[in-house]
């Protein structure tokens, strides 16, 4: 089995694996950097492939699927959550971005028709050859999975993004698959222990209260897929009963997650936390949100864009508001600034940040631990191949692997190529 890394191994984005079999090559996902503009995975010719597999549908592993798709059909599979909610982050994307992209949302719809629907846990063959795949609940984001791919002589197993914790929104990865020889695993947070949960959500929900009893605003910038749905669901679950809104796209992306229920831990639960907060669609339902204290959902997450900008501009000067940051902030975005210098950019001046700025992380990543729960299961000889992290979090997993495990593991590099017999 060979394997070609063709995207950015060595940091979180524009992940991209080429796995040849025996007879068969398929492509494991094809996402873009979110850098303006955007930057893309090596090039690979349609040609070379017969397969393309998703792993879920964060840009950073489906922004540059559709550009495959320009000229010729390949087979795609994938889960029916994760084709329907790239087409909504990818129209989203060629709206911000469309100047810059090779490809037109017409291709994404010629990639949709070309997708085969594939359910966990049930092993498909590529037809006329002999390489097999199958998938697994990743606990990433509803829909996400992992995947194995089987040549008959090499079982590969690319984690894709995963959570062994349980969140409110959906169940733990799935980690009851056979042996495998080989391991492509993710490193996001794999140099440090997530806080207690339970705690954590308590500790937000009191926060949040706290803020709109003063008479503040508790803006929420989330991304719109997974964290802003996990951010209603907390509140709920908490007993928050306060003004509530969620604005823009993470309307539609909840309305599109509950059309696949089964792909929610609580169908149910979402849909009655949904039906409680006020939908934003137009700017003078935004207007209208921010005269009065409460709390607003927002995307997009690392206020790179999206309504949570026009929020921000209206919250900042108040020392009674709050911003609540509930995940990863990316070395060099808004939020990262916001949240080391409380500095925020307004049409090109830095303008310091009186509202109070607070950061929960509510990951839908693993930790060490959870990433050390998948290597113990393996045997010493699995080889392992750490990719999506930092320098730091890469080294702290190969350094556990090695030492504490006895295993061979490769810290790949873009264009890095390795044989395995």
């Amino acid at each position: 089995m060979k394997i070609r890394i063709l995207g950015l191994a060595e940091e979180v984005g524009r992940s991209s694996f080429l796995i040849v079999g025996e007879d068969a090559s398929v492509l494991l996902d094809y996402g873009v950097e979110l850098t303006r503009p955007p930057k893309f995975p090596l090039h690979i010719s349609p040609k070379e492939l017969d397969a393309i597999y998703l792993s879920h549908s964060h840009l950073d592993h489906v922004g540059a699927a559709p550009f495959l798709y320009t000229s010729m059909g390949i087979p795609l599979f994938t889960t029916s959550p994760t084709i329907d909610l790239a087409g909504l982050l990818i129209r989203d994307f060629l709206k911000l971005s469309g100047e810059y992209l090779p490809y037109e949302y017409i291709d994404y719809i010629y990639m949709k028709d070309n997708t085969n629907i594939i359910f966990y846990r049930e092993p498909i063959t590529l037809p006329n050859k002999t390489l097999q795949l199958e998938i697994f609940d990743a606990g990433h984001i509803p829909g996400s999975a992992q995947i194995i791919v089987d040549d008959g002589k090499t079982r590969l197993m690319y984690t894709g993004d995963i959570n062994t914790y349980e969140t409110r929104l959906q169940k733990s990865a799935d980690k009851n698959y056979d042996d495998i020889d080989i391991l492509i695993i993710e490193s996001t947070y794999a140099d440090e222990i997530h806080p207690d949960r339970n705690k954590m959500e308590r500790a937000f929900v009191d926060k949040i209260r706290e803020v709109v009893d003063d008479g503040g605003i508790a803006l929420i910038p989330a991304f719109a897929l997974g964290r802003s749905q996990e951010m209603l669901l907390i509140l709920h679950h908490q007993g928050y009963k306060g003004r509530l809104f969620i604005d823009g796209m993470a309307v539609t992306a909840t309305e599109i997650l509950l059309k696949h229920k089964n792909f929610l831990k609580s169908h149910k639960s979402l849909k009655k936390a949904f039906k409680k907060a006020k939908k934003i669609r137009k700017w003078r339902e935004r207007k209208k949100a921010v005269k009065e204290p409460g709390v607003i959902i927002a995307p997009a997450g690392m206020l790179g864009g999206g309504s949570a900008v026009f929020y921000m501009n209206k919250v900042y000067e108040n020392e009674k508001n709050g911003i609540f940051l509930v995940g990863y902030q990316a070395p060099g975005t808004p939020g990262k600034t916001l949240l080391e210098e409380k500095i925020m950019n307004r049409g090109g001046v830095r303008k310091k940040v009186k509202s109070q700025v607070y950061y929960f992380q509510f990951s839908s990543h693993t930790d060490q631990k959870g990433l050390e729960d998948i290597i113990r299961k393996l045997t010493p000889d699995t080889k392992i191949m750490v990719v999506h992290g930092e320098e730091t979090s890469r080294v702290a997993l190969k350094k556990l692997c090695e030492e504490k495990y006895g295993m061979n593991v490769i810290l790949p590099n873009m264009g890095d190529e390795f044989v395995f017999d």
